[in-house]
């Protein structure tokens, strides 16, 4: 048991903890605070944590098998050395960087960030999923200590003359170079094995503070209704800037429940909803189903009125 406690150690559930998050509280002890998006194999994060015991490393990751085969390498480590603090310092999150940034981390609280070889995203079609816009850079800023600083190596010279091009006016001056592969990585392998030798690095240095607002729970409202009759509820989905789509529905005559799965999208933070309707001796109650992992936000809140709204027109 202590093995596998020690193997899921570093993982941090955001759903699970308040928010923004204490960092300092989540480390055996205090020190500079650094993060990693899209660690990858975890290869450069395990390599500095290892070398500065001092610094306290954070790594976002995406990616499940990635992610497992970090904490395995971290584990094996950790029983090579057997000792109690080494790698100790690293906490990982499996979220998407933007809604992390937004909503785990206080503004001036991270002294560096690095990105390696992002997701290029060179469809026209997809420059909406591209981190480095204009906006993700002022929230960066705003996340980042007074001088402290963010790098970016990237294999795709589009992009990084894209990221050029949104780092006006978001705080930074910035230094550019082109460098030669030296992270040992997965995916810089791969560009290697594939002939490349020139790779292109951006270090944005903050100069100028840009206030970005954390963005906070939202109280979620339940609702309930004098009469309703399930066999006449037509949901309507949302578009616009939170998109509330209603996919399935499953009521339950015997105990008078209904279960409403949705999706809600919101910026870049996509969640799973699941919304009941159950009937108790007067009334019936409208409100998000128990045991759900997700951030309470406007678009939840409005997810659940919307169906409040359609039922009292079937009432």
């Amino acid at each position: 048991m202590k093995g596998q406690q020690d193997f899921i150690s570093p993982l941090v559930n955001p759903f699970d903890i308040e928010r923004p998050i204490d960092w300092s509280r989540q480390f055996p002890k205090r020190g500079p605070l650094e993060l990693e998006i899209g660690f990858g194999l975890g290869e450069v994060m395990l390599q500095s944590a290892q070398e500065r015991p001092d610094v306290n490393f954070i790594g976002i990751e995406q990616n499940w098998e990635r992610l497992y085969k970090t904490l395995k390498a971290r584990f094996e480590k950790r029983a090579e050395q057997n000792e109690e603090e080494f790698l100790n310092n690293i906490k990982i999150l499996r979220i998407d960087a933007r809604v992390a940034l937004e909503r785990l981390f206080e503004e001036q609280s991270i002294n560096k960030v690095i990105t390696l070889f992002p997701c290029p995203w060179p469809k026209k079609s997809h420059v909406k999923h591209r981190l480095f816009s204009h906006n993700f850079l002022k929230l960066l800023n705003s996340r980042l200590e007074p001088e402290g600083s963010a790098e970016l190596v990237t294999d795709d010279e589009k992009f990084f003359k894209w990221v050029l091009q949104e780092s006006p006016a978001t705080g930074f001056s910035r230094t550019t170079e082109e460098i030669a592969a030296q992270f040992n990585t997965k995916f810089e392998r791969k560009w290697q094995e594939e002939g490349q030798e020139t790779f292109y690095k951006i270090t944005f240095h903050k100069k100028d503070h840009i206030s970005v607002p954390i963005k906070k729970d939202v109280e979620m409202k339940s609702y309930r209704l004098k009469s309703f009759d399930p066999q006449k509820l037509q949901l309507k989905d949302e578009k616009g800037n939170v998109c509330v789509i209603f996919k399935d529905t499953l009521y339950d005559s015997d105990k008078n429940v209904m279960m409403i799965y949705a999706m809600v999208t919101e910026g870049h933070l996509f969640q799973h909803l699941r919304i009941v309707i159950a009937k108790t001796k007067d009334f019936w109650h409208i409100g998000r189903a128990d045991g759900q992992t997700l951030f309470p936000t406007n678009g939840i809140a409005k997810a659940i009125k919307r169906v409040y709204e359609c039922a009292k027109e079937s009432s």
